[in-house]
């Protein structure tokens, strides 16, 4: 019985090789200040967080000196999905749960900006913008639909923006991505080899180009809005695949990443406090069908996606409580693109709750230390997948913890006068 359910798990590898690749694995971890706020007002002016250029290019002309902005976040999920089958034999052959098959992950992002003029500023960010790590560590039901896998793209975006008054500002960037992937189902201990039966990709990467926009408008006194824009990329990935007894051959395929939009406020209430709102779209609608052409296995080389748009909601404060120290929380809502229809045991996604909250410490007048965390809670989410006549159905229950730690520097005398961290109009 093992033997025929892993010719079934041969037969359906190449099918699931993307899916963990998909879907909601874009990278929120950009900032240890804006974690701390659950990313509001992450694309309006007037952060001390040169992060901020990483969903408007435009808010880099507040900062009056050259700035270095390093963020390093550590992220712990934990996911657990019950399982149960049509099939008296599977549900005996196998066990009904998975243990926790989330993977801890370290993710550093980095900023430079520099004010060349009054009018005229340049700036750089590298980062992690997509990723997404599952394994398969335990022999469990849905060990024949979901694999071990890992996912990263890292963007590195030269950006340029010009200040056109006290009132309005506009910046443009362009993203340079590589990306590398490696995803092999295969049952827990078996090497990745053809006699073994390891199947998918072994080792893949490629490079994409796309560009961000953005525009900050600050009507009156206290009152600043920040519009950004982070472009789609066709991401095209060529490696190695392996397929059981087919052997060892070259695969490639593409990944249609989505384009995002932030619109973000950040609202002065008093002299201490703001209030931040964002408010961002993205569009993971184009991935439609990705495709996998892998010459081991041409008939199962489309991946139906078939999913939706997803939003994120978030709202803060952060409160200067003296010339040192500020603290700040937020509180965010995230609709995940995957709906029940699509779901699946390698990505079981779900709408998600973020509660938030964080500090900035001035060691000095040219360093701060920023610390966040994050609690992420994400709702059960039902899963059904069929292979021929079988069917699993379960659920998956997750949560994860965001902690991040950041150091923000600033060098030389700045443009005239050195100005307040966080600018009030």
């Amino acid at each position: 019985m093992k033997g025929m359910f892993r010719l079934a798990l041969a037969a359906s590898a190449s099918l699931i090789s993307l899916q963990a690749m998909a879907g909601r694995f874009i990278n929120s971890s950009q900032s240890s200040v804006f974690n701390g706020l659950a990313y509001a007002g992450a694309a309006a002016p007037g952060s001390s967080s040169g992060a901020t250029m990483f969903w408007n290019p435009a808010t880099i002309t507040t900062f009056r000196r050259l700035t270095i902005d390093s963020n390093y976040t550590f992220g712990v999920p934990t996911t657990n999905i019950t399982t149960t089958s049509n099939s008296a034999a599977y549900n005996a052959l196998f066990s009904g749960r998975s243990g926790d098959i989330g993977l801890d992950y370290w993710v550093p992002a980095t900023y430079v900006i520099y004010p060349y003029s009054e009018q005229l500023y340049f700036g750089v960010s590298i980062n992690t913008t997509y990723g997404n790590s599952t394994k398969a560590e335990n022999i469990w039901q849905g060990s024949l639909f979901a694999s071990t896998s890992k996912l990263r793209v890292t963007t590195a975006t030269p950006t340029v923006a010009y200040k056109l008054n006290d009132m309005w500002s506009f910046g443009v960037g362009l993203q340079v991505q590589y990306a590398s992937a490696r995803q092999v189902a295969r049952f827990p201990g078996a090497p990745i080899t053809p006699v073994a039966g390891g199947v998918g990709i072994t080792f893949a990467d490629g490079w994409g180009v796309g560009w961000t926009l953005g525009a900050t408008f600050t009507p009156w006194k206290g009152t600043q809005i920040g519009l950004g824009w982070r472009s789609f990329v066709d991401q095209r990935v060529d490696g190695g695949t392996v397929f059981g007894a087919a052997g060892v051959g070259n695969s490639f395929g593409t990944l249609n990443l989505p384009n995002r939009v932030n619109l973000s406020l950040r609202q002065t209430v008093t002299e201490k406090m703001d209030f931040l709102a964002s408010v961002e779209w993205q569009n993971w609608g184009r991935l439609g069908n990705a495709r996998l052409n892998n010459p081991a296995n041409a008939a199962l080389s489309v991946l139906p996606f078939d999913y939706r748009d997803g939003w994120f909601f978030s709202v803060g404060s952060e409160y200067k409580v003296n010339n040192d120290l500020t603290w700040r929380a937020g509180f965010g809502y995230e609709i995940t693109p995957i709906n029940d229809a699509v779901r699946r045991f390698s990505l079981p996604d779900n709408d998600r709750l973020w509660f938030s909250t964080g500090f900035t410490y001035n060691w000095s007048e040219r360093l701060s230390i920023n610390g966040s965390y994050s609690y992420l809670y994400i709702y059960d989410a039902p899963i059904t997948q069929t292979l021929g006549a079988l069917r699993v159905s379960g659920t998956s229950r997750s949560d994860a913890h965001l902690m991040s730690i950041g150091l923000t520097s600033r060098w030389g005398e700045g443009l005239k006068k050195d100005e307040p961290l966080v600018r009030k109009f």
